[in-house]
């Protein structure tokens, strides 16, 4: 185990020995939130989400999945919602591009590790202007999937859909029957 995989590990160890009663209101609410994800997707019972088990999407399971090794455990999952309330999605580019060459690389990041990797969307080991770009794309497809997706469901079926079914074809991309974040991203891409 290195530094990093103790450090984290100890984060989430302390994040999780607080006491419900001595919770904030937020953090009761996060805490409830993921219990009902456990609740309702762990199929297997393991105490870990993977990403066929988790019906919310992809994007949504990615930026939970702060270690990136496929699976979601319950304190991972209160991280990245603690880590979204506190930090957002914003970055000050300014302050964190040193060299001023348009890119933030790991050594000029000022934040965690797991916040560079939640923000380094495309993986590269770098932030760029196409991850702000793609946070900007998943954003605005997750309000639009929020707004179509009147079963709650996760995802927008043909039902759902406000245009006719030819536009809705040309968007399901792997032809399941339903949008997700990521083919309603790409449909954005696509327009701008």
């Amino acid at each position: 185990m290195n530094i990093r995989q103790i450090t984290t590990a100890l984060a989430l160890t302390c994040a999780v020995a607080v006491p419900m009663a001595a919770q904030s209101g937020e953090d009761a609410k996060q805490t409830e939130t993921v219990n009902g994800w456990f609740a309702n997707y762990d199929r297997n019972r393991d105490e870990k989400l993977t990403a066929d088990e988790f019906s919310l999407g992809k994007t949504y399971f990615a930026a939970l999945d702060l270690d990136r090794n496929g699976s979601v455990t319950r304190d991972e999952a209160l991280s990245a919602l603690r880590m979204k309330k506190e930090k957002g999605t914003s970055i000050d580019w300014t302050k964190m591009d040193a060299d001023a060459d348009g890119y933030i690389t790991v050594r000029e990041w000022t934040g965690t590790p797991e916040e560079f990797d939640a923000h380094d969307l495309d993986r590269d080991r770098v932030l760029s202007r196409y991850d702000r770009d793609l946070a900007r794309e998943q954003k605005r497809a997750q309000n639009r999937l929020t707004a179509y997706d009147t079963d709650k469901d996760g995802f927008v079926s043909q039902k759902e859909w406000p245009a006719d079914s030819a536009t809705f074809r040309q968007r399901d991309r792997n032809r399941d029957g339903q949008l997700d974040v990521e083919e309603l991203a790409e449909d954005i891409k696509r327009k701008e």
